[in-house]
């Protein structure tokens, strides 16, 4: 609606890389049942291209976090 205004509170919390690899590892063995460390050696050798598993999507949305 033209005039209308939103004002939402947001706030960010910036996480190290060493926090942001302990989401990925916690991710990774709830969703997978592995280590985050063989999950990223499993995405870099294209070991989930062709799959639609949305686990295997809740991992890989944590990647740039750990890297």
């Amino acid at each position: 609606m033209p005039g209308t205004r939103h004002h939402a509170k947001v706030e960010v919390d910036e996480v190290s890389r060493t926090e942001g690899a302990d989401m990925l590892h916690n991710a990774a063995r709830r969703r997978l049942n592995i280590s985050g460390e063989e999950f990223l050696d499993r995405w870099d050798r294209g070991y989930y291209d062709d799959t639609d598993d949305p686990a295997v999507a809740d991992v890989a949305m944590l990647i740039p976090f750990a890297r």
